[in-house]
């Protein structure tokens, strides 16, 4: 799953990579960490609305829920991210993957990792080589339409791992899943923004970028609920000596 993320460049930066713009200019504030448990914004570009830029909750919520509620629906219901395989059969998901999908802008993310002979797992950084922008599939929700200041939640769309995602998240899910978020490949994100059919809309579900992505071990801090991980350093490779028993 993908709970943990980056997207490190200013507003402009990502104005002037995605050729888009915010839609509340200055609104925008970058991180080198982002626990989706947390009230940070995501990034995205919304299904017919390819040349703006939107904030966003993470954690898709249903249409005008409750905000105060938003913890405890997460609690519940952990939205962060949508698995491919139940979008059309989800009560809630299946009322946004053919109207209401978006790309969510990011340049990095976090998987953990178990090694042997360390107690705690290992967070691996997943980045495009040159740290360029990459885009999550998304669904999103509108929960409160202002004209001036709509509010927005959404969800990463995640699906099996490809063998290098499996080799670091090398714990399955409780299904025996291994899951990686889906990555798009830049040449798809025209057709997720604006097809309609879902023969073209479960074609694109089972892609993946051909941007070249590396990765490599961070600090264990960023698991921790009790460090400020939002620092340039938690970036930073950190080499790890396993143990053989």
């Amino acid at each position: 799953m993908c709970f943990h993320i980056s997207l490190t460049k200013s507003a402009k930066d990502i104005e002037k990579k995605s050729k888009m713009f915010f839609n509340i200019p200055f609104s925008f504030e970058p991180y080198y960490h982002f626990n989706g448990w947390e009230t940070k914004h995501l990034a995205i570009i919304k299904q017919g609305t390819s040349a703006t830029i939107d904030l966003s909750l993470w954690g898709l919520l249903p249409t005008n829920y409750d905000l105060s509620k938003r913890k405890d629906f997460l609690i519940k219901t952990n939205t962060l991210n949508a698995t491919k395989e139940r979008l059309y059969d989800s009560n809630l998901f299946s009322q946004f993957i053919r109207k209401q999908r978006c790309l969510i802008l990011a340049d990095g993310l976090f998987e953990p990792h178990s090694a042997l002979g360390i107690k705690n797992k290992i967070p691996y950084y997943f980045k495009e080589k040159n740290h360029d922008l990459i885009a999550f599939a998304g669904v999103y929700s509108v929960i409160d339409d202002n004209e001036s200041t709509p509010i927005y939640s959404a969800s990463i769309i995640t699906t099996e791992a490809n063998n290098m995602f499996k080799e670091i998240h090398n714990t399955p899910n409780k299904l025996g899943s291994y899951r990686m978020p889906l990555i798009l490949d830049p040449s798809d994100y025209y057709d997720w923004l604006n097809v309609t059919d879902d023969e073209t809309i479960k074609i694109l579900l089972h892609t993946f970028t051909k941007q070249e992505i590396i990765n490599y071990p961070v600090s264990t801090s960023l698991f921790s609920n009790k460090i400020n991980t939002n620092v340039p350093s938690i970036l930073d490779k950190v080499a790890y000596q396993q143990s053989l028993f």
